[in-house]
């Protein structure tokens, strides 16, 4: 085998490296200390894959947003196959424990506010875990959309009580992911 050879064989092997993206990994927790619907104590969701799409489907399509659901249970073909075309059709991967983060954007696709929801079986908790610029700041600030692809790295701790003090918990949050983004601008009319 000559050098050329070995160039043709190396290349295929180094363009994959290059373009190979580590899977997707996020730790959800939910701590209720004090709630009249929540089930007091702590849990969590340890999620290993994840889909994203872009959408318009909040606040009468006026508004995008980049909707990432994170799941415990892997997504196969079949599955992706059905968030793609509805993403909403994930029971079945819920029941291991999910994490939803949905991050509106304004028109240059700078984050103006994101929504946490934490799933297990029997307990849904939505928050809205940042609004205020210093805090998209501080905990988003690790966050690229361009060319069809979302890159995150975000890790928080939204903490409740303060203004609702029948209800006191935290969630916490600590996000990685580099996903292709699915274009859903426009379906959730049809």
């Amino acid at each position: 085998m000559g050098l050329n050879s070995m160039r043709w064989i190396w290349l295929p092997v180094a363009s994959v490296a290059l373009l190979s993206v580590a899977p997707p990994r996020g730790r959800f927790d939910l701590d209720v200390q004090k709630s009249k619907v929540l089930t007091l104590g702590k849990s969590h969701v340890d999620a290993t894959s994840a889909f994203v799409s872009l959408t318009d489907e909040f606040f009468g399509g006026r508004v995008n947003a980049l909707a990432i659901q994170m799941y415990a249970a892997s997504i196969d073909a079949t599955a992706r196959a059905r968030l793609v075309k509805n993403n909403r059709d994930d029971t079945a991967l819920n029941r291991s424990g999910a994490a939803y983060l949905v991050l509106f954007l304004d028109k240059d696709n700078r984050i103006t506010q994101a929504n946490l929801t934490y799933i297990i079986p029997g307990t849904t908790v939505v928050r809205t875990v940042a609004y205020l610029q210093a805090d998209i700041a501080k905990w988003f600030s690790n966050y690229r959309y361009a060319g069809g692809r979302l890159h995150l790295e975000s890790k928080g701790t939204y903490a409740a009580g303060a203004d609702t003090p029948e209800e006191q918990l935290t969630l916490a949050w600590d996000i990685e992911l580099d996903e292709a983004v699915v274009n859903r601008i426009g379906m959730s009319r049809k």
